[in-house]
């Protein structure tokens, strides 16, 4: 498991040069930013985004995460990150507008939903009033198998990541013919309409220009930005630009992996010694069960020998007694490591 772990982490670290993030802890930025795990306290913006880009060094793929759809994760990025990646649809087609997603092979299958339908994406907080409603998502396409993290997400763009959190919103048109129930206040410059306004959940042919946000475009989050180098000479450039940059933070994957691998080495070390101890100390106890069990039956191995056993034929008996327990012994040890095999690799299976 721990071999398994390792080499599926490294392949994931190694394939991502550079990971572009908020200053803060760079284990949870980077298993996020990787695997799409854990939680994002803080995020970069897209004039961040707009700044990494016109170094031009190489491709920039933002990402936005913090969402879900039936306990999948919905990363929202960019056309880039299929490109990056080598990843290409099995069927249908990567997001192309605004409310599509793709999903990734094994969610599909997990999910069972065909190209055109739809899939909900959960609700953050249900005693939230202010939060955004959830989004109807359409189904366009879905990605060929990765053996990666990619296999159990689902990908929208980056502006239907926007409309899930709330930043940007669709509802029927406020004009002079809206009805004045509807309204709150109309004068000749300005109308404002009450809450009473249909909001959409679905984004479709007949409703999609009528999205729109409320924030500066520059202004709008990311959650970190993955940097996919020409070279490695502007890799290196790139990085050391921005290592003394006050709100940026770069990364490079492979090797903040490397450090969470030391440390799941050296508690694999440790078990590895505890268990060597136990393997002792059961082994011990094992041989003065057995004595133990000689000593109480000495009046049982004396009645067999008065019946005309001899002695070689009674260690053949208590041998075979024994041979019995171990075997059911190790049978129920396979069981338990098929078992504790089998649950670890779905653990990293998700972790891709």
């Amino acid at each position: 498991m721990v071999e398994n772990f390792s080499s599926s982490i490294t392949e994931r670290g190694k394939n991502t040069p550079l990971v572009f993030g908020p200053k803060g802890d760079r284990f949870d930025l980077t298993i996020s930013s990787l695997f799409f795990r854990g939680d994002h306290s803080s995020e970069l913006s897209m004039a961040d985004f707009q700044l990494l880009s016109e170094e031009n060094r190489g491709i920039m793929v933002p990402v936005s995460l913090g969402f879900t759809a039936r306990k999948f994760p919905v990363i929202g990025t960019t056309p880039d990150y299929f490109t990056a990646r080598n990843i290409t649809p099995k069927l249908g087609t990567i997001p192309l507008m605004l409310g599509e997603a793709v999903l990734g092979s094994e969610c599909a299958k997990s999910l069972n939903v065909q190209i055109g339908g739809h899939i909900l994406t959960d609700q953050v907080n249900l005693y939230d009033l202010s939060a955004s409603y959830p989004l109807k998502l359409k189904v366009a396409g879905v990605l060929n198998k990765t053996n990666s993290a990619d296999d159990n997400a689902i990908f929208t763009s980056i502006g239907t990541a926007w409309v899930i959190s709330g930043l940007g919103h669709g509802h029927e048109s406020v004009n002079e013919d809206t009805e004045n129930d509807k309204l709150l206040s109309k004068t000749k410059k300005q109308i404002t309409a009450n809450a009473s306004i249909e909001q959409f959940i679905e984004i479709n042919e007949s409703n999609i220009n009528e999205f729109h946000f409320h924030s500066d475009p520059a202004l709008l989050p990311v959650t970190s930005i993955i940097a996919f180098p020409k070279s490695k000479k502007d890799g290196t450039i790139l990085k050391a630009k921005y290592l003394r940059h006050q709100k940026i933070q770069p990364l490079e994957p492979n090797k903040v992996i490397g450090e969470l691998l030391d440390v799941v080495i050296r508690l694999k070390r440790l078990f590895d010694s505890s268990y060597a101890i136990t393997a002792l100390a059961a082994v011990l106890f094992l041989a003065s069960v057995i004595l133990l069990s000689l000593q109480t039956r000495k009046r049982e191995t004396k009645a067999l020998f008065l019946m005309g056993c001899s002695r070689g034929t009674i260690c053949m008996i208590f041998s075979a007694e024994i041979m019995i327990l171990c075997l059911f012994s190790i049978l129920f040890a396979l069981l338990g490591a098929y078992l504790i095999t089998f649950l670890g690799s779905d653990i990293l299976q998700l972790l891709g």
